[in-house]
């Protein structure tokens, strides 16, 4: 089997995936970034945008202008923060809530979907294979957990790195 090919499969999987999540909420007009900012409001009331922004690894810019929309949809609130007017501590409302809750009922429908007819023999076939090309991506990783923060390191280290990356990649290390 071609790499090229099974590239563009992996590819062409997180764009469909991407699209079942955006069209599972056809109702609310979020951006595909905005529900792990509402899930971690949720998770962790009363935080500010800095500790969303270090937590998904995204900038602060970012995060700023996902928090104005979301707060303009009612989905989340904003309350300056009494030792530091300067922050904005946030909370989640009812509705944004709401939202969390039929978002994690989708991305269930959709891994039902996803792994149909796959025996439970494949889907551990799956997941070992998987876990190699992660190994191979992020190797001082072990290839099962890695969180947004492990990500960020690893971008930092390739960018470090540029030029023994080009060596691995050429087959030179």
């Amino acid at each position: 089997m071609d790499q090229i090919e099974l590239a563009v499969k992996l590819k062409t999987i997180n764009l469909l995936r991407r699209i079942y999540i955006q069209k599972s909420q056809p109702d609310v007009e979020l951006y595909f970034g905005q529900l792990p900012i509402l899930e971690y409001i949720k998770d962790n009331d009363g935080c500010t945008q800095i500790e969303i922004a270090e937590k998904l690894c995204v900038t602060p810019a970012s995060i700023s202008t996902s928090t104005k929309r979301l707060q303009k949809a009612g989905l989340l609130t904003k309350v300056p923060d009494p030792e530091n007017l300067r922050c904005n501590r946030l909370s989640i409302t009812p509705e944004g809530v709401v939202r969390c809750e039929n978002n994690r009922k989708s991305l269930l429908l959709l891994y039902d979907l996803m792994f149909r007819g796959l025996s439970e023999q494949e889907l551990e076939s799956l997941d070992a294979v998987l876990t190699k090309i992660l190994k191979n991506l992020a190797p001082q990783s072990d290839g099962t957990n890695l969180n947004p923060m492990d990500i960020a390191a690893l971008i930092i280290e390739v960018h470090k790195n540029d030029e023994q990356l080009k060596k691995q990649m050429n087959g030179n290390a």
